[in-house]
């Protein structure tokens, strides 16, 4: 079992999949001169309101008064903090019609990024480096399943179409759990919380037609373990296991042999996506006359930097959670397929029809000033 640091080189969420909102579930607060989110502990309010006056509560949240003035009418003295769960630091402002996506903690209220994302972006980056190896990869992609869940037969006009590429990773990792080559890779949980949390407003880079290319038109709050922060999380790869059930599973990738060979993967992975990315931004900037893809180049190249700085085997950079993108998020192998415009595009991007002159993916979701979410540092 490794033991291995993490370090957050930009801000990282991971959703929790409640989204809170604002003036009832999350409230306003100024300390020290510093802005911050206060989200509400309900417990705490109705200790100070008193049990006796839920009714009043619930009758100002339908009426969408704030949490923070329902308290005041009953606790005049009572401080934000008093009824407060935790202080998320406001990098980007927030609005009365605001939801904040909030990020994931475990049952004491620490914010963590779970072993199994970890995992996962380890997975994509192992698959997207080893895809290659896989022939006639274009027959092997399932455009769609005519059956539900259940068995069964979807009406034509109510099928919805899907690329699943599950025939792919099966040949590469195993055809079932019992079988899947990545049972043997153990990933702990990465607990943070000696630095902050903070709140920022999501926002695109978006290719258009008439308008710039800095979208805020669906702008997202959302709360994330803020950069430079640490922990360190368990790893191991389960070798004498593999050696145990090797006649009943896949084929152990080579790269999955060590901590040391599959670090230099996931770096190169990383590399390869950061290179691509600026290649195709700098065909752009040159149209770009809101600035923002010259900041977003800069901050993919400090990126870039850091990847190319790492000791080989030792450290290496991963791109996880919300705000990573498509290419990052899939590993971007499918667009050397032949079949990518014609079949991945079309399913991929809803109403494929509007944007067909724009190559795929047109948009980058990003922060105040073109500020990156989701890239980790992972060192031995």
């Amino acid at each position: 079992m490794s033991e291995i640091k993490i370090e957050t080189l930009t801000s990282v969420h991971i959703g929790s999949g409640e989204s809170l909102q604002y003036g009832t579930d999350f409230v306003p607060a100024k300390i020290d001169d510093e802005n911050y989110l206060s989200v509400v502990d309900p417990k705490k309010v109705l200790n100070l309101i008193g049990i006796e006056n839920i009714s009043y509560w619930v009758a100002a949240i339908e009426r969408k008064e704030s949490t923070s003035s329902v308290v005041k009418r009953f606790a005049p003295t009572a401080k934000v903090e008093d009824y407060s769960k935790r202080m998320i630091v406001e990098w980007s402002a927030a609005k009365g019609t605001d939801t904040l996506k909030e990020h994931i903690h475990d049952g004491r209220g620490i914010p963590y990024i779970p072993g199994s994302s970890i995992k996962g972006a380890i997975r994509t980056a192992v698959l997207a480096s080893l895809a290659g190896s896989v022939s006639i990869k274009e027959k092997k992609i399932d455009k769609t399943k005519y059956v539900d869940s259940k068995g069964n037969l979807i009406p034509k006009d109510k099928i919805k179409y899907k690329a699943d590429a599950t025939n792919i990773e099966h040949e590469l990792f195993g055809s079932n759990p019992n079988e899947d080559v990545f049972r043997f890779l153990r990933v702990g949980d990465a607990y943070f919380g000696n630095n902050y949390e903070v709140a920022v407003k999501m926002v695109n880079i978006n290719e258009r037609e008439r308008q710039s290319f800095w979208d805020t038109s669906k702008p997202q709050l959302i709360e994330a373990i803020g950069p430079e922060d640490y922990s360190a999380f368990q790893m191991r790869i389960n070798l004498d296991g593999y050696d145990l059930a090797k006649d009943s599973v896949n084929a152990l990738p080579n790269c999955m042999r060590s901590t040391a060979s599959l670090f230099e993967i996931i770096n190169n992975h990383t590399r390869q996506l950061l290179e691509s990315e600026i290649d195709y931004w700098q065909e752009r900037v040159v149209n770009d006359d809101s600035d923002k893809v010259s900041k977003y180049l800069k901050k993919i190249k400090e990126i870039l930097n850091v990847v190319g700085k790492c000791k080989q085997g030792q450290e290496c950079v991963l791109r996880i959670g919300h705000g990573s993108g498509w290419r990052f998020i899939t590993g971007a192998w499918a667009e050397n397929l032949d079949n990518f415009d014609s079949l991945v595009v079309p399913v991929s991007r809803p109403k494929n029809f509007k944007y067909e002159q724009f190559d795929f993916p047109k948009s980058r979701r990003v922060y105040d000033e073109c500020e990156l979410l989701g890239f980790v540092k992972l060192s031995i």
